[in-house]
């Protein structure tokens, strides 16, 4: 498992490429300063700029190693949500859950930023879920949820343990 910023960088070095090189491979549409956070995970990038990455490798959507890549903000964000107030759960931090139930009692897997629903192995973008996710899971502990459909998702203040 390693850091999003390591894929990228590692990508970018065996093809030969300068950030500014892979700047211009996704034709501008990613800039040389939001390739550098990207690389030393200060950002989280979005599903359109991993789209544009892969092409600017030669992969897919498909074809990035979204088992072997890890999302989230700095080092340890994925097991350092112990500490957390209580405050809305954004989009962008989806990354870092391993899982995630909606309202209409559907479980998907996270591999980044697309979600793979447990029964039917249907592959939706996390900004299509987002609004009908109930409960959000990482490392077997809730990490946020919602109570109504139309309310915030909110971090929870004590990670409860689910059962599997």
């Amino acid at each position: 498992m390693y850091r999003f910023g390591e894929w990228l960088k590692e990508n970018r070095r065996l093809s030969g490429w300068s950030q500014v090189e892979l700047s211009e491979k996704t034709f501008g549409e990613i800039s040389q300063p939001a390739i550098s956070q990207y690389e030393q995970n200060r950002s989280v990038p979005s599903i359109a700029d991993i789209d544009h990455l892969a092409r600017a490798f030669g992969h897919t959507l498909a074809t990035v190693p979204w088992d072997a890549i890890e999302f989230g903000y700095g080092y340890g964000v994925k097991h350092s949500v112990s500490k957390l107030e209580r405050r809305r759960f954004d989009l962008k931090e989806l990354p870092q859950a391993d899982s995630v139930r909606t309202f209409d009692g559907k479980t998907y897997e996270l591999h980044g930023f697309i979600g793979i629903e447990k029964a039917s192995g249907e592959a939706v973008q996390l900004t299509q879920l987002y609004y009908r996710i109930r409960t959000v899971v990482c490392d077997a502990h809730v990490l946020a949820k919602r109570r109504n459909p139309d309310d915030e998702l909110i971090h929870v203040k004590k990670r409860k343990r689910v059962r599997q």
